[in-house]
């Protein structure tokens, strides 16, 4: 029965699972407070405010950042978000941190593509 339980409990882990969506609030090194919700899963996975800007923590700086992607990897982009940087960004469309859905989907699809070859090749 116990080898049971450890077996179901171990294969309960192996198994990626939609974030948690509920609203939080996280604390700028400034003082001011960002609220978000977690979006994505085990592929890629991001923080989203109430606009949809796409943020991501910066854990050199414990600040939470514009995302941006480099690499076929999604990364903070070292512009710190704030609610007043985010108004001034969207008045500027050439200068807009707002990553493209698109974008995005294509990045969420290239990992997830990834990860199911990667078990699917066979061992050596």
């Amino acid at each position: 029965m116990k080898y049971l339980l450890l077996i179901t409990l171990l294969s309960t882990l192996a198994f990626g699972a939609p974030a948690y969506h509920a609203k939080r609030t996280f604390t700028q090194p400034d003082g001011s407070k960002v609220e978000y919700r977690n979006q994505g899963d085990e592929y890629l996975h991001w923080k989203e405010d109430r606009e949809g800007n796409i943020l991501l923590l910066n854990h050199n700086s414990d600040a939470l950042e514009f995302a941006e992607i480099k690499e076929g990897n999604l990364v903070p982009s070292g512009e710190v978000y704030s609610k007043s940087r985010q108004l001034r960004s969207s008045k500027k469309s050439s200068q807009s941190h707002r990553l493209n859905r698109d974008d995005l989907e294509r990045l969420y699809q290239q990992k997830r593509q990834h990860k199911h070859r990667l078990q699917r090749a066979p061992n050596r």
